[in-house]
């Protein structure tokens, strides 16, 4: 069941190369719509139209082998379009630029507030040979987890369960995070497990989102903000101890939020594919995000996305720069959607 996300998405064409996208209270933040969120708009868009532009269905590449997205302008809670310009068609590859924009108030005009790259494959032709190589992550992660114990309520040795209800992204209701035991000894590597509950299945449209739903760094390497991975893992480790196994119940608000002195704000974001992910879902994904450096409130984040037996599937990256979050949380006018 992957409807839920493109339901929300809503995407509907409205000319040759344009299409109109719906926004939804789960992708909230603040006055703003989450960045991943958009990613995955940005995601379904493209994997549309090269299915449904001729020149492009007649080269059989239907999946995205990459995506870069420059995000230029904070979305605020009101509807985009989307239009898709071919800039080149290939025999191996092709390459779309997508403009996602908003009315921008002014009658007849509207403005960019990301741009994409995204190129095209067909993972099941056969482009040039295949070899393996000895890379690994490093510190290697815990074992893959017995999901079987985690879906039941049961203790699982290796990892850590948590749900989280709040104001600020909504849709992490829905949502399963593992954390490992122990915690995150290295400091700049967080990882996690992530699924959702009620069957919900996550396709290649839900890596845009996947690849941003992660710990904040500067959160977590300076120790203040909501969002620190360390301080998350406390609440879930002293709740296993009473509860174990059963899910730790986690909230956020939008107080919190403005009380912390920073926010993460995408720059750009990177999505690189290294196979199909199957067009049925994932029930399970795991995510090493991982930092090399923060100075000046400037970083550059890499996330390593893996199925459920731990094969590569995407690798994605961030540049993030850490603000002042009062900027962030201010009231907002629109309505979403009915979904």
């Amino acid at each position: 069941m992957t409807e839920i996300l493109q339901k929300q998405i809503n995407l509907q064409q409205i000319s040759s190369n344009k299409y109109s996208a719906s926004w939804h209270n789960d992708w909230v933040v603040g006055k703003t719509l989450n960045g991943g969120h958009l990613a995955s708009v940005l995601m379904h868009a493209a994997r549309r139209h090269l299915l449904l532009d001729p020149t492009l269905a007649a080269r059989d590449q239907p999946d995205v082998l990459s995506l870069h997205i420059e995000f230029l302008h904070a979305c605020e809670v009101k509807d985009t379009t989307i239009t898709i310009t071919t800039l080149r068609t290939g025999s191996s590859t092709s390459t779309l630029l997508l403009e996602l924009s908003q009315d921008s108030g002014t009658p007849g005009k509207s403005r960019p507030n990301a741009i994409a790259i995204a190129n095209s494959t067909n993972f099941d032709k056969v482009l040039g040979p295949s070899a393996p190589t000895d890379w690994t992550l490093h510190p290697p992660p815990k074992p893959i987890p017995n999901f079987a114990l985690v879906e039941a309520h049961k203790p699982e040795p290796n990892w850590i369960s948590c749900t989280v209800a709040g104001e600020l992204l909504p849709f992490t209701r829905r949502s399963l995070c593992l954390n490992p035991r122990g915690g995150f000894p290295t400091a700049g590597v967080y990882d996690a497990w992530n699924s959702f509950r009620d069957g919900e299945l996550m396709d290649a449209t839900y890596f845009g989102l996947l690849s941003d739903f992660i710990p904040a760094v500067g959160d977590s390497l300076t120790g203040e903000g909501m969002y620190n991975a360390h301080a998350f893992y406390e609440k879930m480790e002293q709740w296993d101890k009473e509860n174990p196994g059963v899910p730790a119940p986690l909230t956020n608000t939008i107080a919190e939020a403005m009380k912390a002195p920073t926010f993460s704000q995408t720059v750009t974001l990177n999505l690189e594919f290294r196979r199909r992910v199957p067009a049925e879902g994932l029930r399970w994904v795991f995510t090493r995000t991982a930092a090399k450096m923060m100075e000046g409130g400037r970083m550059g984040v890499d996330i390593t996305l893996c199925d459920g037996n731990m094969n590569l599937v995407c690798e994605a990256h961030q540049l993030i720069l850490a603000l002042d979050a009062q900027r962030k949380f201010l009231s907002r006018k629109s309505k979403p959607s009915s979904l």
